[in-house]
């Protein structure tokens, strides 16, 4: 299954809490779409976010409406960090089909932070499951040593003889031990 890929543009700039975010979502099989996130929602999303942990059922309950308020509040440079990274974990536990390949975006986007981009390619997988395996495999050849880290360890939470091909195949090809070692992890994983 082809993955959208919903770009999420970081000309939003910084949200006010109490005005409503809007935040503008591209797909690559149609014009932008923009999106509403009402300020009641985004309160709430910034209540669970202050806590270290929440229950994914916390976040179905909100709905699909949370996942742009959520992509928005990852990009919000006012937010602090911890919460900005918990958006980005829950999305994977919000049902709804823009939730993948809004953190896809999120992960593929070179202009984002790494902490952002591996806590996505973490929750990808656990969100898409095998659907997200040739999302990641293609990110093993990123740039950042840290994003390649990541996307070797959430390979490895995936498991599967595709998994561990992919693997397989690009320990000889990886340079830095610190990757390859991730990549030994993520085989060890894998095993069946």
């Amino acid at each position: 299954m082809g993955l959208l890929g919903l770009a999420v543009l970081a000309s939003a700039g910084p949200l006010s809490e109490a005005a409503p975010a809007r935040v503008t979502v591209k797909t690559s099989a149609s014009a932008p779409l923009e999106a509403s996130a009402p300020g009641p929602l985004r309160e709430e999303a910034l209540k669970l976010l202050a806590q270290p942990t929440v229950a994914g059922a916390a976040w179905r309950r909100l709905g699909p409406e949370v996942v742009p308020v959520l992509a928005a509040l990852a990009e919000d440079l006012s937010v602090p960090d911890a919460q900005r990274l918990r958006a980005v974990a829950a999305l994977a536990h919000v049902e709804s089909p823009e939730a993948g390949p809004t953190l896809q975006a999120l992960m593929e986007d070179p202009r984002r932070s790494a902490d952002v981009r591996t806590r996505a390619a973490a929750a990808l997988g656990q969100c898409l499951g095998f659907e997200a395996v040739k999302a990641l495999s293609a990110q093993l050849e990123d740039r950042d040593v840290r994003i390649r880290e990541a996307v070797a360890q959430a390979l490895g939470r995936l498991g599967g003889q595709r998994v561990r091909e992919t693997l397989e195949e690009r320990i000889p090809l990886e340079d830095v031990p610190q990757v390859r070692e991730a990549l030994q992890q993520g085989l060890t994983l894998a095993e069946p």
